[in-house]
């Protein structure tokens, strides 16, 4: 018997799996949900407004002029 050599071991060749990398993918963000009387209004440019039932509609007009 050899000292240092384990029996019946035979050397194997290094094997190697293909790797891809890409981009991470952020999560898309979800609504928060709605409470009754509540109205969420999302402008193109992302911005959001909510109001609730007793909003005035001329000042809600004046900010919606705003942000457009």
């Amino acid at each position: 018997m050899r000292e240092g050599k384990l029996a019946g071991v035979v050397a194997s060749l290094p094997v190697f799996a293909e790797v891809q990398i890409v981009d991470p993918v952020a999560p898309t963000p979800q609504p928060a949900p709605c409470p009754p009387g509540f109205i969420h209004i999302e402008l193109p440019g992302g911005v959001r407004v909510s109001v609730d039932a007793a909003v005035d509609a001329g000042a809600l007009a004046r900010v919606l002029s705003v942000l457009r």
